[in-house]
């Protein structure tokens, strides 16, 4: 049955409008959607860090926590995460903040399903603004969706999680694959230290041979 995402969730708003000031040896950042990197939240060193006090004065109003899905509403559109932890961090407004009803509908099932190409198409064909596009908070409540039931959602979650499993650990190999070639490439034609026919750094085998007896040499001046 279609209806509005708002009648799923218990609170869709967004994240802080005002200005903040900067604390450089707070323990809380304030973040942006460049912070949402492949359905993950990636915090870096250089990101902007806030006091407790503005932490919790932005998140009295947010009440961000562990389970909210998040979603990029300014700049690059559509971007989804899910916050898997207690969060030290809150967001500046260029970020959605959706908070579900459990009851009605599974925080993964929203992020899967939020990220099917045609709701991602719906989103920036609704989005507004003339030199920077935005999905606007009210429009993100009124989108309308159609939710399964809970049984059904918790089936579909079961199978995409274990795809989800899958790629991040294909990626993780390639990545591995991908350090090795770097690291025989820079020894074999970088280095030129290539392995001889018993396998073993050829040009390593020639300065050990070379050095080695000079080394003896001066030794035993």
């Amino acid at each position: 049955m279609s209806k509005k995402l708002s009648e799923y969730c218990i609170n869709i708003t967004d994240g802080e409008h005002g200005s903040v000031i900067d604390e450089p040896n707070g323990n809380y950042y304030l973040l942006s959607n460049k912070n949402i990197v492949n359905g993950e939240i990636v915090i870096t060193p250089s990101d902007r860090k806030i006091s407790e006090n503005s932490y919790k004065k932005i998140n009295k109003r947010t009440k961000l926590e562990e389970l909210d899905v998040l979603i990029s509403t300014v700049g690059t559109l559509g971007k989804l995460a899910i916050i898997n932890n207690k969060p030290n961090y809150e967001f500046q407004r260029s970020v959605g903040i959706i908070k579900c009803d459990r009851k009605k509908l599974l925080p993964q099932y929203l992020y899967y399903y939020l990220s099917l190409n045609a709701l991602q198409n719906r989103l920036v064909n609704n989005s507004k603004g003339a030199v920077q596009k935005c999905i606007f908070i009210n429009d993100l409540k009124e989108l309308i969706v159609n939710i399964p039931s809970i049984d059904l959602q918790k089936f579909q979650i079961s199978i995409l999680s274990c795809i989800d499993k899958k790629i991040k650990l294909n990626n993780k190999i390639n990545e591995e694959f991908e350090k090795l070639a770097k690291t025989l490439y820079d020894y074999w034609f970088v280095q030129f230290d290539f392995p001889d026919e018993n396998n073993r750094p050829l040009i390593s085998r020639i300065f050990a041979l070379v050095v080695n007896p000079f080394k003896l040499a001066v030794q035993y001046a």
